[in-house]
């Protein structure tokens, strides 16, 4: 098992400024990425069993399906997954790929933190020994031209994390994506789409309140790095859908005029009652998106493998 490793080494200092960058906007905001320390992970992994939260029950069997459909064309190909975290999704798909098969393919798990591709790939390498496995610590946003790009590809970006991306920077992943991809190459694309708001809203608002604990929790990331005083029980999670944009918005909201202060900053941070701290969004898309999305990388849709409802999308894209 090989580990290569990407990431420029990103200091406190760097961290800071971009966290207090993002405070002192108007309006302010927080990068999500920043919500995912080891309790904002575990906190996320029970929102994904939650009984609201419907991506990842409808996601499990699409893999598998498209597994089923694919598991011959992928033969001595590598198998690139973006953003891989604990490998648990790639698993499902490579229980449905035959053993043969799978002794052709070179896995590399993409993701920013060295630790969880160190776990996840001797985990995968134990999983399935006949399957080599190579690691690459990067973020695929700003390195996707360290992606291995000696043998035809499938590259993998399940769980709508795109839909993180705001509108205009998910076009240019797309485009940067294309450029890097060889003829025959292929994409599968995890797409939550657009439904009834309801149930939208609902899978943001779980009634355990765990959505709004883990959103919360960014808070405690930011004391840690920026010895500030947030008190997340000061602020109100809020979390809509915004029609104009087509998304899922999360914010925290300030209950009451606060002043938030640090033993090593000079400044205040002040809050207005009901002023928001923008934390994430979470974008949904049509078939028109869809097919933008492949357009702007210059790819055909193969396949759109959605549930009975049509909640969900896995779609495959291929470089022609």
């Amino acid at each position: 098992m090989i580990i290569e490793d990407f990431m420029p080494d990103i200091g406190e200092s760097s961290i800071r400024e971009e966290l207090l960058a993002c405070l002192r906007s108007d309006p302010k905001t927080l990068p999500c990425m920043y919500f995912y320390d080891s309790h904002g992970s575990e906190l996320f992994e029970e929102i994904t069993r939650l009984e609201e939260y419907y991506p990842p029950k409808i996601e499990i069997p699409l893999l598998r399906t498209t597994a089923l459909k694919l598991k011959q064309q992928i033969e001595d190909n590598d198998l690139v997954e973006l953003g891989s975290g604990d490998c648990s999704k790639i698993s499902v798909f490579l229980d449905e790929v035959p053993k043969e098969v799978r002794q052709t393919i070179v896995y590399y798990p993409v993701d920013v933190c060295r630790d969880s591709i160190e776990r996840s790939a001797c985990n995968l390498q134990n999983r399935y020994p006949e399957m080599k496995v190579h690691g690459i610590t990067a973020d695929f946003l700003e390195h996707i031209e360290k992606m291995p790009g000696k043998r035809k590809r499938l590259f993998c970006f399940f769980g709508s994390t795109i839909g993180n991306l705001t509108e205009a920077r998910s076009i240019e992943f797309m485009k940067d994506l294309g450029k890097v991809m060889n003829k025959n190459d292929r994409l599968i694309l995890g797409m939550d789409m657009v439904k009834d708001i309801g149930v939208i809203e609902k899978a943001y608002n779980d009634s355990q309140g765990i959505t709004a604990e883990f959103n919360k929790n960014i808070l405690k990331v930011a004391n840690d790095h920026l010895k500030t005083n947030f008190d997340p029980e000061e602020f109100e999670h809020v979390a809509f859908f915004n029609r104009k944009d087509s998304r899922i918005e999360m914010h925290l909201k300030a209950k009451k005029d606060l002043e938030v202060t640090s033993t090593i900053l000079d400044e205040k941070i002040i809050f207005k009652k009901g002023e928001t701290i923008h934390t994430e969004n979470s974008h949904k898309y049509t078939v028109d998106g869809i097919k933008k999305m492949a357009g702007a990388a210059g790819l055909s849709v193969e396949n759109i493998f959605n549930d009975d409802k049509k909640w969900f999308s896995l779609v495959e894209m291929v470089k022609r």
